[in-house]
């Protein structure tokens, strides 16, 4: 009896949490954000994350504020994280390793080594800042020239294969 009303209470529960609830760091920053998309990334069968694009209204922009959140089914290190961050943006022109030298300096302060469960978002508040944040605490801003494009970017403007389907489902395309 104690397993059934622990099953009806746990079912009722989840049923009364919307399925498109923002993470709390997302309602504070942008009270009127719904999810636009989700989507999982995969390597050889491997979960690696899971990712959820909100924004206000429900409807994604390049020129509107936006949440993307990342929660990792898997381990990370932040230099990995930070690595690929810049190797990625370099190949959408935002500049060369030289170049976004600076901004790498952002992103270590930004950055840390995640865990599985753990959930990252950052807030696109304009073109060229976003506010970080690490299982809801905030943990820095970046300032870059045209940031929102050329890091979120990454996740919302794949251009072919698994990167371009993504992005679609982020985008709530799909």
């Amino acid at each position: 009896m104690r397993r059934t009303f622990a099953a009806i209470a746990a079912l009722a529960l989840l049923a009364a949490t919307p399925a498109s609830a923002s993470p709390s760091e997302v309602n504070r920053v942008l009270p009127n954000a719904e999810r636009v998309g989700e989507a999982s990334y995969s390597v050889l069968s491997v979960r690696l994350f899971n990712a959820e694009l909100f924004a206000n209204g429900g409807a994604f922009s390049w020129d509107q504020p936006f949440a993307l959140s990342i929660t990792y089914d898997r381990q990370a290190q932040a230099s990995t994280l930070i690595n690929r961050s810049i190797r990625e943006m370099s190949s959408r022109g935002a500049g060369n390793a030289r170049t976004l030298a600076p901004l790498r300096t952002q992103l270590e302060r930004c950055f840390t080594t995640v865990a599985q469960g753990d959930r990252f978002t950052g807030v696109s508040t304009s073109a060229e800042t976003a506010v970080f944040y690490l299982n809801g605490a905030q943990r820095c801003e970046v300032r870059w020239p045209n940031f929102r494009r050329h890091f979120f970017g990454i996740w919302l403007a794949g251009r072919d294969g698994a990167a371009a389907r993504l992005s679609a489902q982020l985008r709530g395309e799909s």
